[in-house]
């Protein structure tokens, strides 16, 4: 029989596994390594990539907006030299125009003399022509832009005593027929700038009226056809001289 009791007892015992570190091992751990170094800036190379990709639409559509706002740009800077050259043209015109008025009542005062003169001188070869008294020696109408506005120029002069002086009223009367019927219109209706007593006379031996250049025309209401002016010179209610004109634009004579 065999004595269990006098057996040694069994020592324990501790296992420890350690892997064997190997060279291809060591090999594969490097390799490893090394792919992940190369995977990172790939990665980020291809993230960069797909991030311009994505942007390239954008980046196109502002190169072309961009381009857009220098075509505008261009766009306004030649409008605006041409709004400039426009103001400069309209300023010449202006200038031109203002010239050309000035020309044009040059020439009608010219002719105006003209007619004076030679009123003058139709009056000294009539067989009245020394008899005292005042005269209406010249009559003008002229048409104007507006189809309704009349310019009109009147020379009243006097015989008689030289150191007189003549004071009176002028009435300007425009004979016609108004949407058919006989009318008579005065300065009162026709300018806006005289009133109902006429035109004032102060001279001693002649007088081109109206002075003014706004009393100087004649706005005819609508629906009016003129055939006749009449010309009343008064003073203290007597008449001094009448005389009718017919409606003849650009100048009149009795």
């Amino acid at each position: 029989m065999i004595d269990f009791k006098r057996r040694r007892p069994l020592r324990e015992h501790s296992v420890t596994i350690h892997p064997r570190d190997t060279k291809a091992l060591r090999r594969w751990k490097r390799g490893v390594i090394i792919l992940l170094l190369m995977l990172v800036p790939v990665s980020a190379w291809q993230g960069w990539e797909a991030a311009q990709r994505a942007h390239q639409p954008q980046e196109l559509e502002r190169q072309a907006l961009v381009e857009r706002q220098a075509q505008l740009v261009r766009e306004v800077e030649e409008w605006r030299q041409r709004y400039h050259q426009l103001e400069v043209d309209l300023l010449v015109a202006k200038d031109a125009a203002v010239e050309g008025r000035e020309t044009v009542h040059e020439l009608e005062a010219q002719l105006f003399k003209v007619q004076q003169s030679l009123a003058q001188y139709q009056g000294v070869l009539a067989p009245s022509a020394m008899a005292p008294g005042l005269r209406i020696q010249a009559f003008e109408l002229h048409g104007t832009e507006t189809a309704n506005v009349f310019r009109y120029k009147v020379m009243v002069s006097r015989v008689g005593n030289e150191s007189d002086t003549v004071q009176a009223r002028l009435q300007v009367h425009v004979v016609g027929e108004q949407d058919g019927k006989p009318a008579t219109l005065g300065l009162d209706a026709l300018s806006g700038a005289t009133d109902e007593n006429g035109l004032a006379l102060d001279f001693r031996y002649f007088q081109v009226v109206p002075a003014n250049s706004e009393e100087a025309t004649l706005t005819l209401p609508e629906g009016f056809v003129p055939q006749q002016v009449k010309l009343i010179a008064s003073k203290d209610d007597t008449t001094l001289v009448e005389q009718t004109f017919d409606w003849t634009v650009t100048g009149a004579t009795p």
